[in-house]
């Protein structure tokens, strides 16, 4: 079973377990974890390198981690779009490896720009609009539009375009990135609460949680019921 905390969700596990107050309902979620050992895979990423950008939670994050991943690691998500496009279809060899690195960030720059294009149209042509600007971006054929990793980043980017009202957020580009990567691989993923809503609203075929304390407990029962079903 694959699980990912994106790194605001892991980040409140890494400061419970370094004892910071407030993060109790999270230690709920670590202690599920554990038990499901060797069952789940809960993968450091380049998001996650990028994002902690070497602050003081790295070291926990590390220990963290490798306690919960198996010693595998999220793929480039160049090389994840790129295999799928290849392979047409989904193979978690394409999502998974064990060559990461914390010293090796996701590099985000050949879709910047992405959430700040001016779309036009229904939900539907606003996403064709997105997922064509970013396959031109990547240089890949035109049937790459079809690959899971295209179809999910433009529909969320034309979620996000249809609610201008919202401010953005300098971590919006790197959710919409990390979301079209691992969803489709994952069957679980404890994020924010915007991206949470973002992914229901969708339909995108992923149980997914946000940070919302009944949320987080919710995510420790389910954790603990499939460790108890697994058990069995």
């Amino acid at each position: 079973m694959l699980v990912y905390l994106d790194q605001n969700y892991a980040s409140r596990i890494a400061k419970y377990l370094l004892a910071l107050p407030g993060q109790e309902e999270f230690g709920e979620v670590w202690e599920a974890l554990v038990a499901l050992d060797g069952r789940v895979v809960v993968p450091p990423s380049p998001f996650h390198a990028l994002e902690l950008h070497g602050g003081y939670l790295l070291p926990t994050f590390r220990r963290m981690l490798a306690r919960v991943s198996g010693g595998w690691w999220v793929r480039p998500w160049q090389e994840v779009a790129r295999r799928q496009v290849e392979r047409g279809g989904l193979e978690r060899d394409d999502f998974l490896w064990r060559q990461g690195s914390w010293e090796e960030p996701a590099d985000l720059s050949p879709l910047w720009g992405l959430l700040d294009l001016e779309l036009e149209g229904d939900f539907y042509q606003r996403a064709a609009a997105a997922r064509a600007w970013a396959r031109r971006q990547l240089g890949m054929p035109r049937r790459a539009e079809a690959a899971p990793f295209f179809r999910l980043l433009g529909r969320l980017a034309a979620f996000r375009s249809l609610e201008p009202a919202r401010e953005e957020q300098p971590s919006d580009l790197v959710d919409v990135i990390m979301a079209a990567t691992v969803v489709p691989y994952a069957r679980a993923l404890a994020t924010d609460r915007y991206l949470r809503e973002a992914l229901v609203r969708l339909g995108a075929g992923v149980r997914v949680w946000s940070g919302r304390t009944a949320e987080v407990l919710e995510l420790a029962r389910w954790l603990k019921e499939s460790a108890a079903g697994s058990s069995r």
